[in-house]
């Protein structure tokens, strides 16, 4: 659900130029009076701004919901842009939004989809349009299913490593046990599938898309506040060859959405190869982790963060990520870690119910 939080200026003096003396942090505190119990961490927000003060009429800011207070009646926003000077919305779009919020006395509307249409959508080809960053208003981007936290189990190579663990997608390998003569895959999860194929191919322009199911992921996590953003490490070998740093783009994507730092302290000194993990004629999960952490250097400055938040494109078993975050602990064993990624494999370990991912 989208949100918009009328704000009269003349009612305290709140206007668009105070907005970062509001914030603590990243986050905004909303009084929401009337139907708190509507609203969902993860919905979308956005502040409209309205009074007698110099500034135009329209939306300043635009957040997710990061915690719903019910006793007391407020919202916890976790604002993702903002602007002290002039609306985020055109003018157009500031005129139709000021006719919905219209009624007096009246705080928080729904927003209506059509007011905040998508442009025509060419995430099946070119992607393009995606680029605009305007999927969360897609048809196409909110038909996708993301990883439902009630049938995910957490891979078991993460078991105790992490605090959190919160994936997009899901992706389907290509022996997943989905395949199934009796039973069709659900469409949406097919095709999140095949975009998540693209986007590790190179299809750079896609990295906002997974990076939105990521965010919503965290939000339903009630984890949206971070110190630092730490992608992966990309391969050396990868790097020769100037192959996309799949987990550095969508950390950057993450960072436009959380306001948190992109930092690359996780180095590797030499390449490791998981292709002979996959496949099962070299490594074993143990095996792979070892030789994984004896390339895997962690930057000093990870000691003195309290909060990281660890990206990595895809998960299967959660070996990568297990030795991302023994060495971010080893830097610093008071640190929370929460790990992300784009997609999580439909293996049998990750999956507790596999009936709302067929047809």
């Amino acid at each position: 659900m989208k949100y918009v939080y009328k704000i009269h200026s003349g009612y305290d003096g709140f206007t668009p130029k105070r907005i970062p003396e509001r914030m603590a942090g990243k986050t905004l505190r909303l009084g929401w009076k009337r139907y708190v119990d509507a609203v969902e961490a993860g919905d979308e927000i956005w502040i409209y701004f309205h009074g007698p003060h110099a500034f135009e009429n329209g939306v300043y800011a635009k957040g997710i919901a990061e915690d719903v207070l019910y006793d007391e009646l407020a919202v916890l926003l976790r604002v993702t842009e903002y602007t002290t000077r002039e609306p985020l919305t055109d003018a157009e779009l500031s005129t139709r939004i000021g006719a919905v919020v219209s009624t007096r006395y009246q705080q928080v509307f729904v927003l209506p989809e059509e007011l905040d249409a998508a442009p025509v959508c060419t995430v099946t080809t070119t992607a393009a349009s995606c680029q605009l960053r305007r999927c969360a208003s897609c048809p196409t981007w909110k038909s996708l299913p993301t990883v439902n936290r009630r049938i995910l189990k957490t891979p078991h190579r993460l078991t105790g490593k992490i605090d959190r663990f919160a994936p997009g997608f899901w992706v389907i390998p290509n022996r997943s046990f989905l395949y199934r003569a009796d039973r069709a895959i659900r469409r949406g999860v097919r095709r999140s599938s095949e975009l998540f194929s693209r986007f590790k191919m190179g299809e750079e322009a896609l990295a906002f898309p997974l990076a939105l199911a990521m965010h919503r992921a965290l939000a339903k996590a009630h984890r949206l506040d971070f110190d630092v953003i730490v992608p992966v490490p990309l391969s050396p070998d990868k790097a020769k060859k100037n192959e996309l740093h799949r987990t550095l783009v969508l950390g950057k994507e993450l960072a436009r959405l959380t306001g948190a730092p992109v930092r690359e302290w996780l180095t590797l000194a030499a390449p490791v190869s998981k292709r002979r993990l996959r496949t099962g004629q070299g490594y074993s999960a143990s095996a792979f982790e070892h030789a994984y952490a004896t390339v895997l250097e962690a930057d000093p400055r990870l000691a003195s963060t309290p909060t990281v938040l660890l990206v990595d494109d895809v998960c299967t078993e959660g070996s990568t990520l297990r030795v991302c975050a023994d060495a971010i602990r080893s830097a610093n064993p008071a640190v929370t870690v929460v790990a992300t990624t784009a997609g999580q494999m439909t293996v049998r370990q990750a999956v507790a119910d596999a009936s709302s991912l067929w047809e």
